[in-house]
Formats: C-alpha cells, structure tokens, sequence
C-alpha cells in the first residue's frame, strides 16, 4: 500500500440511479406536456405563440427545474412569469 493510505480513512461511496434515454425521453416529454397544458389554461390552445413552446421545450430540458406542486393556480403564475421574464429579455435584445 502507498504511504499515504493507511487503509482506515473514511470514504463517502456515492451512487447515481442511470436513466437510459427513453426514459430520459419521456419525462422531457411529460414536463413539455406540463407546461403546455399551463399556457393552454392561461391563454387557450389557439393563442399559444411560437415563443411559449419554445419556453416550454428549454424548461422540459432542464430536469433540475422545479415548479410550484401547491395547486394549478401556482403552477400557472410560475409559467406565467417564466413567460414574462423570457419575453422581456427577448424585448430587450432587439
């Protein structure tokens, strides 16, 4: 044994649960499914504009993102400032 491993250090042993693609493939799909039903309940179906599904799909993406799970009526307002917050930035570059 090298020198420095005495044999008794403590050691943290960390596991990571493998998600195979289609796995990965459906949440995304199901977060998509989430968030467009949320726009649907604000603006209905027919008024959602290009830019909300693409908010919609880089939101599904990020797994790490969490919405508000209290009721509908918060899950609504965090999209709904999601949205406001994209298209200003969007605003604002132009």
């Amino acid at each position: 044994m090298p020198p420095f491993i005495s044999g008794t250090e403590k050691v943290k042993m960390y596991t990571m649960k493998v998600t195979n693609m289609t796995e990965m493939e459906q949440r995304i799909k199901m977060r998509y499914a989430f968030a467009m039903s949320s726009f649907g309940r604000m603006f209905k179906p027919n008024n959602i504009v290009c830019e909300m599904r693409s908010l919609c799909r880089e939101w599904s993406e990020n797994i790490n993102e969490i919405p508000p799970a209290k009721d509908l009526y918060q899950v609504d307002r965090y999209f709904l400032e999601l949205w406001k917050k994209s298209h200003v930035d969007r605003t604002n570059r132009k």
